[in-house]
């Protein structure tokens, strides 16, 4: 049975709540409170070629779950590359991205040096990504979870999609707020010398 609220509605919050709503549809990125502040086309995908890591930067614990809801940690894929990746299905710069980063992980072996994990901060778990994937023919990636938004506080940051390229020891060498082109030509030699191969 639908609940009613029980105290009267404040018109002023409603509005605010609804220009919040709104923002969020429009592709604004922030995960606790949409800003409109940035550009349209600071939106656009990043190249690969233009990115620059930096020094190896301890990360906290990483802890997510896979499809059947075990939970999984960082430490687990210890001595690869790893490209983790945030994003969520409401998110129009994370939908955008997702093809190319699908695109990546078919060059790439299952089992190779480099793993791409998209971690979806969805609430709506596995049965939401699993979702967004067959919609649009999304293959290659793994469906894992993080709906309680643990990492991004981890990590101190707001705004989805964030990636992550980490060493095989476990350290950060670059981060990236926003989508990027991860298809591009000489993208996985790149991944590779950022990541210390």
């Amino acid at each position: 049975m639908p609940q009613t609220l029980s105290t009267p509605i404040d018109r002023r919050a409603l509005l605010a709540n609804g220009g919040t709503l709104l923002a969020a549809w429009l592709g604004c990125n922030s995960i606790l409170a949409p800003s409109c502040a940035r550009a349209a086309d600071d939106l656009a995908p990043v190249s690969m070629s233009a990115l620059r890591g930096h020094a190896p930067t301890p990360l906290p614990a990483i802890d997510f779950t896979d499809e059947g809801g075990a939970v999984r940690h960082l430490a687990d894929w210890h001595g690869r590359i790893v490209i983790l990746n945030l994003w969520a299905t409401w998110c129009q710069p994370c939908v955008a991205e997702m093809p190319a980063l699908s695109r990546l992980a078919a060059q790439l072996p299952a089992q190779g040096d480099i793993a791409v994990l998209p971690v979806s901060v969805d609430r709506g778990g596995a049965a939401a990504v699993r979702r967004f994937y067959k919609a649009r023919a999304i293959v290659g990636l793994p469906v894992l979870n993080d709906p309680q938004m643990q990492i991004p506080t981890a990590l101190r940051e707001e705004g989805v999609p964030l990636s992550l390229l980490i060493d095989r020891q476990g350290r950060e060498v670059l981060r990236i707020v926003g989508p990027v082109r991860w298809d591009e030509g000489g993208a996985v030699d790149l991944i590779r010398r950022l990541g210390g191969a």
